[in-house]
Parts: C-alpha cells; sequence; structure tokens
C-alpha cells in the first residue's frame, strides 16, 4: 500500500511541474482606440485562462476581445491555470482613433430620411472641422455640411458615395462610405395631359419623385375619374347646373367640382381660378387665381391637387369655418396642360 501512495506522489509532482508556454498575438498589430482587438492565446497548453489588459479590465476567456478607449501604452498579462509562473505579458501601444461616420439605418430608402454622424474619438477636446461632400441626388433636411451629423434623403436609388472630411488638431482624415439606396413603394397622384397622356408621380412621405408614365392601373383609375359630375347624399351635382342648385353659385361660371364629405366644403373652378366655399356657397374664397380647371379632393391624405399653366400644384384641404386659409400651396411637377387628375392608392 505505501508503495502505491509513492508512486501517486510522484505522478503528482510530474504533473504538476509540466511545462506551459505561455504566448499570444492580437491582431490588428497596430490598435486605434475605439477598434476591436483580438487577442489569441497562443499557449501549449492550460485549462483556465486570466487576463489583465492595464486599463483595471480583466478577462476569463480563452481568446477575449478587447477595446481601449483612449490611446496609450497598456501592459497586457495572459496567466494560465492561474499560476504566477505561467505567465506572459506584452506592452502594446494603442494609437490614435480610426475616424468614420456612421448611418441611422442599415437599409436606407430613397425618399426617407437617413443621418450620417462622424465618429470620432476626441479625448483631448480638439477643435474638429468636418466637411461633408455629399451627391447631387442628395436633399439635406437637418444640419449642414460642416456639422458633426446631418440629416439628407436620396431622391434616386442605387449606389451612391459619401465622402467626410475631419480635420482634428491638424491632422486631416478622409472617409468615404458606398450606400446602397433602394426604391421605395409609395401611392402616386395619376395625371392627364390635353394630348390624352397617363403619368404617374410617386408620393412618398410628402415628397415627390419624378413623373413617370402611367401603368395600366393607372391608366383605367384616370378613365374612371371625373370633377364635372359627382353624387353627394343622393343628389347629381354638375358643374354645368350646380349654379342653380347651389344658391351662393348663382352667376358662376363653373367648371370643374369637387366636394370634402368631411368638412362639408366645395372647391370649384371658373374662369377665374379655383375656389372653396361652404356647402351652401357661401364664404366663397379664392385660393389659386391661376387654376386651370381640372380638380381632385385626396380625403386620405387630407388634400386638394389642381392643374395650372405652371403645373399641378397641392395643399391640405381647408378646416376653417369661414375657409380662411393661411398654407402655401406646393408644386408638384411643371406639366401645364393637365385636364384630369386622380390618385392611385396602391403602393407601388
Amino acid at each position: 500500500m505505501k508503495k502505491i501512495i509513492t508512486m501517486c506522489l510522484v505522478l503528482t509532482l510530474i504533473v504538476g511541474c509540466k511545462k506551459i508556454d505561455v504566448d499570444f498575438s492580437y491582431s490588428p498589430t497596430d490598435p486605434k482606440a475605439g477598434e476591436t482587438i483580438k487577442f489569441t492565446n497562443n499557449s501549449s497548453a492550460g485549462e483556465s485562462w486570466a487576463w489583465t489588459f492595464g486599463d483595471n479590465s480583466t478577462s476569463m476567456s480563452k481568446n477575449p476581445s478587447k477595446v481601449y478607449k483612449k490611446p496609450g501604452e497598456y501592459m497586457v498579462t495572459l496567466m494560465v491555470d492561474s499560476t504566477k509562473h505561467f505567465t506572459h505579458s506584452k506592452l502594446i501601444t494603442v494609437y490614435d482613433t480610426i475616424p468614420t461616420f456612421v448611418a441611422s439605418s442599415d437599409s436606407i430608402l430613397y425618399f426617407h430620411d437617413v443621418t450620417l454622424k462622424a465618429n470620432i474619438y476626441n479625448p483631448f477636446k480638439y477643435d474638429l472641422v468636418y466637411q461633408w461632400t455629399i451627391p447631387d441626388n442628395c436633399v439635406i433636411t437637418a444640419g449642414d455640411v460642416n456639422s458633426a451629423s446631418v440629416t439628407l434623403y436620396f431622391t434616386t436609388p442605387g449606389q451612391t458615395d459619401i465622402q467626410l472630411t475631419i480635420i482634428q488638431n491638424g491632422k486631416e482624415y478622409n472617409i468615404s462610405r458606398q450606400f446602397t439606396i433602394h426604391p421605395a413603394q409609395a401611392p402616386a397622384i395619376v395625371i392627364r395631359t390635353a394630348d390624352n397622356k397617363v403619368f404617374r408621380q410617386r408620393m412618398i412621405n410628402d415628397r415627390l419623385d419624378q413623373p413617370s408614365m402611367a401603368n395600366s392601373e393607372d391608366v383605367y383609375l384616370i378613365e374612371q375619374t371625373c370633377d364635372t359630375m359627382l353624387t353627394f347624399n343622393g343628389t347629381v351635382f354638375t358643374a354645368s347646373q350646380i349654379a342653380n342648385q347651389i344658391a351662393g353659385f348663382q352667376g358662376l361660371n363653373i367648371q370643374h367640382l369637387q366636394i370634402d364629405a368631411m368638412q362639408m366644403k366645395w372647391y370649384i373652378t371658373t374662369p377665374d381660378g379655383l375656389f372653396v366655399a361652404s356647402f351652401d356657397g357661401s364664404n366663397l374664397t379664392t385660393i389659386d387665381a391661376n387654376a386651370t380647371g381640372a380638380i381632385y379632393v385626396d380625403d386620405l391624405r387630407n388634400r386638394i391637387y389642381w392643374a395650372t399653366n405652371q403645373g399641378v400644384m397641392a395643399m391640405p384641404l381647408v378646416k376653417s369655418k369661414n375657409n380662411q386659409f393661411s398654407t402655401t400651396p406646393i408644386s408638384y411637377n411643371d406639366f401645364s396642360n393637365v385636364d384630369l387628375i386622380t390618385v392611385n392608392n396602391k403602393f407601388q
């Protein structure tokens, strides 16, 4: 029995004294503040690991990752199997950060806002100079080309490059990123011109795509549209007869008519322009003296569209009792010969 115990003790001593070659490497070899450093344990053996990174942080992982917030020199030590004899240390230098910029969304749709923000570590509070270089298909909605962040949207799909130059303490950094801008589905205003051509113009977040040729569904919708006659509460109203039906319209040469059934208001055009009036014809108010005819009330979006010699215009429906408004109409396009307007509400 004594012999067996002695042999066990000898084996324990042999195993306990087994030499472990402790070593590690890290990547990148010239790390910068804010950059992820991957440490690789290259030790010849071991079952447990204890890392110290020289900034009061530690890890028990075999192959940890580490981000230093500040540049400088750091003594990194790896201990294997909790034995001080099995350690290895390296002094690593962390250099100045890599400036970059980030986008608020990884999937960017055109005509949708995206915020680009400079990302630079600046522990010593140096003055920073920013200069964004953006393509022609961008519209800035917040910030400017000299601010740390800028909000913008793209007006066309496809790939595009954006550059940012940052000057920190006299050192210039030039960052470039490529983005893929994806098409967005949206409803469209549909217009027909006097030469019987039909166009569509998508409305995306109150922004307008460029007009394009209409599809078959658009053509069908425009053919079903009429702005010279409508039925309301069982009564048929026509442009030629409404002056005899509504007392306040007597004497007016009405050419086109629409009704906002929610607000009980008429929208009419005459040779003198576009007007809004209460249902009994009172409070007749001029909207646009340059209106030339075609009109359309869009209850879903709370808008009125109308044609002028300068193009299609739009504004929110009038809500006030006396039909006064302060909204400035906006221009949708430059079609000067529009004779019919409608909306395709299908997202395409």
